[in-house]
């Protein structure tokens, strides 16, 4: 058996037609026709019940094309890696995201870059601020999107995709939770519950209590649901960010604008990161996909 022949009778199988397989082979209908015949001649079982211009797939034909087309799929992809390491391609996409942003933008992304580059590998992994700094000046990541509180650096891709405004994530049996919006000033003495590693408690500890003026005790969970048990089990808030501006939502967990001192809805700008001597096709293809869906209404 050859893989040409394997090819062949895979993309009859797939069209229920000889004619279409052959168009998308670029060879003529008798030329498919002969090959799955050799290919049948060569393995000595019927592969196709032929029945005058139609035909219906075997037993035996039905295991060789499930069993064939993941052959030629691997195939694919080995094919592609190789050419990929030998003209120097990337084969693999690392991108990480803010773990305490509430939104579908970033997975939307990674869906659609999976469904346009099948054999790249796209790895996707969340963590605070820091971390995700971290990860892309170590080439641990290629991509990151990440909130801004640094100044804007000329060695990065500076890639504004949004305004994130500030809410607080609170119990419905907390008194606060009746207000339509809260300052730092109000959640003095509570429990913020922050989502951050062990090793970067101490580096978001710093930003909430020095930059943002929180002035309370600090919990640190490991993701987003954890944060939110712990809330709806009154144990603290948790500070979120979020594309839309609205007022107080929610029922069992209230969630409610943080304003600042003026009344103001607090606001946070968010980017793709890159490092401009690591960009590359695949990251600006990338980022223009997280900024297209970005551009749309939530």
């Amino acid at each position: 058996m050859i893989i040409r022949q394997l090819e062949y009778f895979c993309a009859v199988c797939h069209h229920g037609s000889f004619t279409q397989a052959a168009e998308e082979q670029f060879v003529s209908q008798s030329a498919i026709s002969q090959q799955v015949k050799a290919l049948e001649a060569e393995l000595g079982v019927e592969l196709l019940e032929r029945k005058g211009r139609s035909f219906t797939i075997t037993p035996a034909g039905q295991t060789l094309y499930r069993k064939g087309s993941d052959i030629l799929s691997q195939l694919d992809d080995l094919r592609f890696e190789v050419e990929s390491i030998a003209n120097g391609y990337a084969t693999s996409l690392t991108v990480g995201y803010l773990n305490r942003y509430d939104g579908w933008e970033v997975q939307a992304a990674v869906a659609a870059f999976a469904a346009r580059h099948p054999h790249i590998e796209i790895n996707v992994c969340g963590g605070s601020h820091d971390e995700l700094y971290n990860m892309v000046m170590s080439g641990e990541a290629d991509l990151v999107f990440n909130d801004q509180r640094r100044e804007l650096s000329e060695d990065f891709v500076n890639l504004h995709l949004m305004t994130g405004y500030g809410y607080v994530e609170i119990s419905e049996v907390d008194p606060l939770s009746k207000l339509d919006a809260v300052s730092v000033k109000d959640l003095k003495g509570k429990c913020a519950i922050l989502i951050a590693a062990p090793e970067m408690a101490e580096v978001e500890r710093a930003y909430y209590r020095d930059h943002l003026n929180f002035d309370c005790e600090f919990r640190f969970v490991g993701s987003r649901e954890e944060g939110r048990m712990l809330v709806a089990g009154n144990h603290g808030f948790m500070p979120i960010e979020a594309r839309q501006k609205t007022g107080a939502s929610g029922t069992i967990v209230k969630r409610i604008p943080l304003v600042d001192a003026k009344g103001c809805q607090t606001s946070q700008s968010y980017y793709a990161f890159w490092l401009k001597n690591r960009t590359s096709p695949l990251v600006e293809e990338f980022a223009n996909i997280l900024a297209g869906l970005f551009s749309k209404e939530s």
